[in-house]
């Protein structure tokens, strides 16, 4: 961290507030996490003295330094851009996430997801699925009771098709294509993590295909037949091909800068009363950078 000292006089407070709470609202590029750790190595002061809980009680007019400030900041709010929209039509819209923002809120991230974003635009929106954080690809929102029910039943009955690309390293042990049978369940060593777990997880399915290899990476088309979470990144992390740039299931440090997996293409078919439809968002430019010539030719 920076040892540059930063001075603030707390605001006006109606009552005592907590310490990081006060440099949260001072500082909104701060990480809450950053926050905490800059407090409790004891790099605080208020009012001349060293503060290194987090729950200490700020009033109005105290004085506050910093000696240094987060080794990370929070990237700079994201702004919707319709560019994003794949296709627009009267009872969904398919929207191409990129990496790096939300699907919806959270406690912790109210306004910088993509849900917030497509009603202040649209209006009222349904998010059907979602993709993690750092995945990008195609998303749909319905604008219908009728399209959700729709949605629901082909999702259920397994006649959607997701296509998605990972990048793994190369050599792997995955075979040219196959089928990857194993359940998943939470770990709870790590309650942020899931893992295979034989006897108490729920039954996931993926479909794989390796497209080609160059470099030291290949390229793997995945289709998930069921929609556990984080099923395509645990499979291959189980199956000693761990997704690159994945910072839960792979190696640290990460091997590449984002997370290289990519929500390609979904097919909905055709029923009750709804035509089938095929989507598509071609990997971005964050995606195909990171692949050596020869694989990103296979995608053009």
């Amino acid at each position: 961290m920076n040892r540059d000292v930063i001075r603030l006089t707390a605001p006006h407070l109606p009552r005592p507030t907590r310490l990081d709470r006060v440099l949260a609202e001072a500082f909104p590029a701060w990480p809450r996490r950053e926050i905490q750790t800059l407090v409790n190595a004891k790099r605080v002061r208020v009012n001349g003295r060293v503060v290194w809980l987090c729950s200490w009680l700020v009033s109005t007019g105290d004085k506050i330094e910093i000696a240094g400030r987060p080794k990370r900041e929070k990237p700079a709010a994201l702004a919707f851009d319709r560019s994003w929209v794949i296709r627009e039509e009267a009872d969904l819209i398919a929207v191409a996430k990129p990496e790096g923002l939300l699907s919806h809120a959270t406690r912790a991230e109210r306004e910088r997801n993509l849900l917030t974003m497509m009603i202040a635009a649209y209006g009222h929106l349904s998010l059907f699925h979602r993709l993690d954080r750092d995945t990008s690809g195609v998303v749909l929102f319905t604008r219908s009771i009728d399209t959700n029910r729709y949605l629901d039943t082909a999702f259920k009955e397994g006649t959607v098709e997701k296509d998605y690309l990972a990048a793994v390293a190369a050599p792997h042990e995955l075979a040219s294509e196959g089928v990857i049978r194993a359940p998943i369940g939470v770990d709870p060593r790590r309650r942020e993590r899931m893992r295979v777990d034989a006897h108490a997880g729920k039954q996931a399915l993926t479909r794989y295909a390796v497209l080609g290899e160059a470099e030291g990476m290949a390229l793997v088309r995945l289709r998930p037949e069921t929609g556990r979470t984080h099923q395509l990144r645990v499979h291959l992390a189980h199956f000693g091909a761990p997704i690159l740039g994945d910072v839960l299931y792979g190696p640290t440090p990460p091997a590449a800068p984002r997370l290289l997996l990519h929500a390609w293409r979904i097919g909905l078919p055709a029923l009750d009363g709804f035509p089938e439809r095929r989507y598509a968002a071609p990997p971005p430019e964050s995606f195909l950078s990171l692949l050596p010539k020869a694989l990103r030719a296979l995608l053009r």
